[in-house]
C-alpha cells in the first residue's frame, strides 16, 4: 500500500471552502454601492476581509494540481489587500473625526478642516472600493473557469465530498457563528 497524500485526498473540501468563502465575500462585496450617500460600514469589510483570508488559506491548500490555482489564491491575496486598504482609510476617517482625538487637539484647527480630511479618507476608501469591484467583473469569467476545471477534474467521490463541504459552510456563514465581530480599536490601523 503506497504513502497518503493528505493535500491531494483533502482537495475537495480544500477547493469546496475556497470556492464557498470567495463567493460569499465577492457576494457582500458587490452588494455594496460606493457612490451611495450612506456610510461605508467597517464591520462588513471585515467580515469581508475574514472571508478572503479564508479561501485564500484554503485555496492555498488546494493549490497543489495546476498553476491557475496558484495564481487564484495571489489573486485573492491582493483583493485581500484592497479590503485592508479600504479598512484603513475608514479608520483613518474615524481617526480624524473623533471629537477626543489627536488629529484635531495636534493640529488645533476648526472642525471644518477636521471634516474635510474626513471626507477625504471616505473619498478614498469610495475609490478603492470601486477599483475592487471592476476587479471582480474582469475576474468573474476567469474564476468560472478555474472553478469548472477544477471540478472536472474530481471524481465522483471527491465531487460529493466538495459538495457537502459547501453546502455545511454555505450555511454555517449563513448563520454567521464563526465570522469575527469588528471592534474599532482607538489609534489602530
Amino acid at each position: 500500500m503506497g504513502t497518503i497524500n493528505h493535500f491531494k485526498q483533502n482537495r475537495p473540501v480544500h477547493l469546496a471552502l475556497r470556492d464557498v468563502y470567495y463567493e460569499q465575500a465577492t457576494k457582500l462585496l458587490a452588494a455594496h454601492n460606493p457612490r451611495a450617500m450612506q456610510p461605508l460600514d467597517a464591520a462588513e469589510y471585515e467580515e469581508i476581509l475574514f472571508m478572503l483570508r479564508t479561501a485564500r488559506k484554503h485555496g492555498c491548500f488546494a493549490a497543489r494540481e495546476n498553476e491557475k490555482d496558484g495564481q487564484f489564491c495571489n489573486f485573492i491575496n491582493m483583493l485581500a489587500g484592497n479590503v485592508k486598504a479600504i479598512l484603513s482609510m475608514l479608520n483613518l476617517k474615524n481617526s480624524v473625526e473623533a471629537k477626543d482625538g489627536f488629529f484635531f487637539a495636534f493640529l488645533e484647527v476648526n472642525r471644518a478642516s477636521v471634516a474635510l480630511q474626513a471626507e477625504e479618507y471616505e473619498r478614498r476608501a469610495r475609490d478603492i472600493v470601486c477599483c475592487l469591484l471592476n476587479t471582480l467583473d474582469l475576474a468573474s469569467e476567469a474564476y468560472a473557469e478555474l472553478k469548472q476545471k477544477d471540478r472536472d477534474a474530481l471524481g465522483t467521490a471527491e465531487r460529493i465530498r466538495y459538495d457537502k463541504a459547501a453546502e455545511h459552510h454555505k450555511e454555517l456563514i449563513g448563520k454567521r457563528l464563526e465570522l469575527p465581530q469588528y471592534k474599532k480599536r482607538t489609534g489602530m490601523f
